[in-house]
C-alpha cells in the first residue's frame, strides 16, 4: 500500500490544481493578474515558513540555489502566460488545452531522466491524447471565437515551461548518488519549497517594480479567493515534492495522474461559470482518467 503513496499524493495535487485554476479565474474578477500572482505566492511563502523552521534551510549549496532560481523563473514566466490565458478562455476549455503539456512532460522524462514506458503507459498516453483530441473537436469553435492566436500560444508556452519544471523537480529531489552537477549532494522537500517560493515572490516583486504595476494591497489581503489559492498552493506543492522524492515515482506516470485536474476544472466551469458542452467534455475527460488508470497498473 505504502509503495503507492506517491500516486495518492499526486492525485491530491491534481485535484488541488484543478481547484486552483477555477479560483484563479474567480480571484481575477476583482484583482489584476499581477496582484493575484504576487499576493497568492507571497501568502503561500509565508505559510511555508512554520513548516520549514525545523529543516536546515541554510544547508543548501550554491549549485542548488542557482538551479532553484532558474526553476522559480520558469514558473514565474509559465504562470504569467497561464493567467493571461485563464482570464480570456472558458475554464473548461483552458483546462483541456493545457493538457497538451502531457506530451512534452513525458518526452522530457524519457529523454532527460531515462525513464521507461511499458505497454500500459503507452496505452494510457493514447487514451489521454484521444480525450484531448475529441474535446478539442467539440470546443474548437468556441476557442476561436473567444481567444486569439496569441492566447493559444500562451497556453502552449505555459505547458512547455511547466513540463520543464516537472522534470526539474524529479531531478532535484533524486536521492541517487553521483548525479550530474550535484554529485552526492541532496536537497529536502522543505528546503526546495521554501527557497523556490522565496525566489518566485522576488521575481513577481521585480516584475511589479519594472512594469510599475498599480497594486491595491488592502483589496488583495481582503480577497478570500487569494488566501484559499495560497493554502491550496502550499499543500499541493508539498504533496508534489514528497511524491517526487519517492524513488518509485516517475515523471511519465505522475504527468498522467496530474491530469485528474481536468475533471475538477470542467466541473467548476459548469458549477461556477455555467459553461456549456459539459457532458461532452466530461465524457472526453473520462478517457483521460482511463489512461491514467492504465498507467498506474504498470507502476
Amino acid at each position: 500500500m505504502w509503495q503507492y503513496l506517491w500516486v495518492i499524493l499526486i492525485l491530491i495535487y491534481g485535484i488541488f490544481k484543478g481547484l486552483r485554476e477555477a479560483l484563479k479565474k474567480k480571484a481575477m474578477e476583482t484583482n489584476s493578474i499581477v496582484e493575484v500572482l504576487f499576493f497568492y505566492t507571497l501568502f503561500a511563502f509565508l505559510m511555508t515558513i512554520p513548516m520549514s523552521i525545523s529543516s536546515n534551510l541554510f544547508g543548501v549549496s550554491l549549485k542548488y540555489h542557482l538551479v532553484l532560481v532558474l526553476k522559480a523563473f520558469i514558473i514565474f514566466a509559465a504562470w504569467l502566460c497561464a493567467l493571461n490565458s485563464i482570464k480570456r478562455l472558458p475554464l473548461s476549455v483552458y483546462s483541456v488545452m493545457d493538457m497538451g503539456r502531457i506530451i512534452s512532460s513525458i518526452l522530457l522524462g524519457v529523454w532527460l531522466l531515462g525513464e521507461k514506458m511499458g505497454v500500459f503507459q503507452v496505452l494510457g498516453i493514447v487514451l489521454v491524447v484521444l480525450g484531448i483530441t475529441l474535446v478539442n473537436l467539440k470546443t474548437r469553435q468556441g476557442v476561436d471565437e473567444k481567444a486569439s492566436k496569441r492566447v493559444i500560444i500562451l497556453v502552449a508556452i505555459s505547458g512547455l515551461l511547466n513540463s520543464i519544471s516537472s522534470v526539474m523537480d524529479k531531478w532535484l529531489l533524486s536521492k541517487e548518488p553521483n548525479r550530474f552537477l550535484f554529485g552526492s549532494e541532496t536537497i529536502e522537500t522543505s528546503q526546495l519549497q521554501f527557497w523556490y517560493m522565496l525566489y518566485l515572490v522576488a521575481f513577481y516583486g521585480i516584475y511589479i517594480l519594472i512594469k510599475r504595476e498599480k497594486i491595491n494591497a488592502v483589496k488583495c489581503i481582503k480577497c478570500p479567493w487569494i488566501w484559499i489559492l495560497s493554502l491550496l498552493f502550499v499543500v499541493a506543492d508539498k504533496c508534489l515534492f514528497i511524491a517526487n522524492s519517492d524513488p518509485n515515482s516517475t515523471v511519465v506516470v505522475m504527468t498522467l495522474v496530474k491530469q485528474s485536474s481536468v475533471l475538477v476544472t470542467i466541473f467548476m466551469g459548469w458549477l461556477i461559470y455555467k459553461e456549456k458542452n459539459i457532458p461532452w467534455r466530461i465524457a472526453c475527460a473520462f478517457l483521460v482518467i482511463g489512461g491514467i488508470m492504465l498507467s498506474i497498473i504498470k507502476t
